[in-house]
């Protein structure tokens, strides 16, 4: 029996009727199976390939991080292809989202993932297996891919929240640094919901694909709720575009006040200097011989700058 333990490399092998894992497809029955990879591995696609009868370059799109959601109709296989989001709290990342591949012949399916799918609902993937036939394993792992673009969106909201207080407050370049990260997953993440819909439209309109017939009602649940992520996504780039509007005025209200500040310093350090350039000239000035010159000078400067300092204070500029 292989472990339930779910961990990147990865290679599950399911019977879907009776529930019962086994550790290779050697030991495995004649009968309807789920394989479920994560991480994936030369050797494992090289197995379900020859085993299975899906050509290899086929599954080895699905290593391509860049490959696009598709439905692909075989003489002896179907191949649908969706993006889901990658776990966002890594910050050394350079993709939003990653292809997740499907593949069955309509007895058996395979499901091949780059990384662990990041769900809030972690029972949502233990339903998956849950399930007794190929169709009601696609609708499940329908549900998965909204589900974790719902988890992702909700992470995104609650980052927004944060860094939006950090905005009326004071923001410090980390947080400015990550805000546009979430703009980029935004995007991102839009763009693969958009994809991920056409595809999922498609299997709606081919409702019977290869051996399968496919409950168009139940796609139409589903299509619902991807339309939601679709919406939310759009709401948080707009609120992330807000939020980064709203820094950009915090930042220039705050240059105009130190401008202002600075002037009216140097409008005060004017006088003084002014005075101070004055008696320096090495020519006849008043007092030159008065041995109370300095103290007279230094009076008549803070007679004229304290009320100037007086004056700017009343309006605010110091």
């Amino acid at each position: 029996m292989s472990n339930d333990t779910v961990e990147n490399g990865s290679f599950s092998i399911m019977a879907l009727e009776s529930g019962i894992k086994y550790a290779t497809l050697e030991d495995a029955p004649d009968e309807p199976l789920l394989i479920e990879i994560i991480g994936i591995r030369p050797d494992d696609l090289a197995k379900i390939s020859q085993h299975f009868e899906i050509d290899l370059e086929d599954l080895q799109d699905v290593q391509d991080l860049d490959e696009r959601p598709r439905l692909q109709i075989e003489d002896k296989f179907t191949m649908i292809v969706f993006r889901v989001p990658v776990d966002i709290k890594v910050e050394e990342r350079k993709y939003s989202t990653t292809p997740v591949g499907i593949f069955t012949n309509g007895r058996d399916i395979i499901v091949i993932q780059n990384d662990e799918v990041p769900l809030r609902k972690t029972r949502l993937r233990k339903k998956v297996q849950l399930g007794t036939n190929a169709t009601e394993i696609i609708y499940r792992w329908l549900e998965v891919m909204i589900h974790s673009f719902e988890h992702t969106l909700d992470l995104i909201e609650a980052s927004i929240n944060q860094t939006e207080d950090a905005i009326m407050r004071e923001i410090y370049p980390s947080q400015l640094e990550w805000f546009f990260q979430l703009s980029r997953d935004a995007i991102f993440m839009e763009t693969s919901l958009k994809a991920n819909m056409k595809v999922l439209r498609r299997l709606k309109r081919f409702n019977v694909v290869g051996r399968m017939i496919l409950d168009v009602d139940r796609l139409e649940e589903l299509e619902v709720d991807l339309q939601q992520q679709m919406d939310l996504s759009d709401i948080y780039r707009e609120l992330i575009a807000n939020a980064m509007n709203a820094y950009d005025s915090i930042v220039n209200h705050n240059l105009n006040r130190v401008i202002k500040t600075l002037t009216s310093i140097s409008l005060l350090v004017s006088v003084p200097t002014l005075i101070a350039s004055i008696y320096g000239m090495n020519v006849g000035l008043p007092f030159e011989t008065d041995p109370f010159a300095f103290a007279l000078v230094m009076l008549a400067s803070l007679f004229i700058t304290i009320p100037l300092l007086l004056f700017l204070r009343t309006k605010g500029l110091v």
